[in-house]
């Protein structure tokens, strides 16, 4: 039987915080659905690097500038702890902990000042 959700989603917290990422299948080995992250009052809808998942949750970590990231998948979760969580440090979640984001957004931010360095010029 699942427990409770939030105390169910806490332990998986612990756990990727300990080995930095954690599968868990939505059905358990006696056949228990697994509850979703929103059921804990943990996790908030969020977006992530597309990997063919079904969506993504995220949570601060009170204190700390890490965050945790679940991304769900049609059968299975995986959870992961980002270096900086997009709440608190944005610019260094794209940079460090999703680093194609990142590089896009940088170049689509350096064409932007150039035209409009070019707009101001004339």
């Amino acid at each position: 039987m699942i427990k409770d959700p939030r105390v169910f989603w806490k332990e998986q917290i612990s756990k990727a915080l300990i080995s930095g990422k954690v599968i868990i299948n939505k059905v358990d080995s006696e056949g228990d659905q697994i509850p979703p992250p929103g059921d804990s009052g943990l996790f908030k809808r969020s977006v992530g690097e597309l990997r063919g998942q079904m969506s993504d949750w995220r949570a601060s970590i009170e204190g700390s500038t890490r965050g945790i990231h679940v991304v769900e998948f049609r059968d299975h979760y995986e959870i992961h702890v980002d270096r900086y969580d997009p709440y608190k440090k944005p610019v260094e979640h794209l940079l460090y902990d999703s680093p194609v984001y990142g590089a896009i957004l940088t170049g689509v931010s350096i064409v932007a000042l150039s035209f409009l360095k070019r707009m101001m010029g004339k």
